[in-house]
């Protein structure tokens, strides 16, 4: 497996992630918040995503991008970040991050939503949706969904846990669609 990483100068900001093993187009995974992985080092999320995506007919890798891009391991620590930022700063990084997810969204065969219940519903979760589903004209998919409808993160436990070859389903704001058509 191939892969690559774009970070910020300062290294506190990764803007995208990339794992590759064919030539075939990649997935395009969203989470919340980004971890230290980088271009030859992997996570315990990388390393699923890659048990969970490898295989797929049409899918050659995937490239991970997320709702927010300061890199924080710990949520907690993301949102204390996010708390600290005075506004125009914050909403010019934001722009520039959803500007990157939107251009990615353009030609990756599917577009997948994995946070969890770490995006909080509202004007920024709305935002990353527009911004991946190209205002609701292309699909959004999640590995499944957890009791409140949000899209499961590819290291959820116990009950939740995907399932490795579990059919993606398309995924409208917490709900999912079972049609076959839906499902790849």
């Amino acid at each position: 497996m191939m892969g690559s990483a774009e970070f910020s100068s300062c290294g506190l900001h990764r803007y995208r992630l990339d794992r590759w093993w064919s030539d075939e187009p990649r997935a395009l995974v969203c989470m919340r918040n980004p971890s230290t992985a980088g271009g030859d080092r992997n996570d315990p999320t990388i390393c699923r995503l890659r048990a969970l995506l490898k295989g797929r007919p049409g899918i050659g890798g995937f490239t991970v991008v997320n709702a927010d891009d300061r890199i924080a391991t710990d949520p907690r620590d993301l949102e204390a970040w996010l708390a600290a930022q005075d506004v125009a700063s914050l909403k010019a990084l934001q722009q520039a991050n959803l500007d990157r997810i939107r251009a990615l969204a353009t030609n990756a065969p599917v577009r997948l939503v994995a946070w969890g219940n770490l995006l909080t519903p509202g004007l920024h979760a709305d935002r990353v949706i527009a911004a991946l589903s190209h205002d609701g004209i292309k699909p959004l998919h999640a590995f499944a969904l957890t009791g409140d409808g949000a899209p499961i993160h590819p290291l959820a436990r116990g009950r939740t846990r995907v399932p490795l070859g579990m059919p993606l389903v398309v995924w409208r704001a917490g709900r999912i669609t079972t049609s076959a058509e839906g499902e790849i």
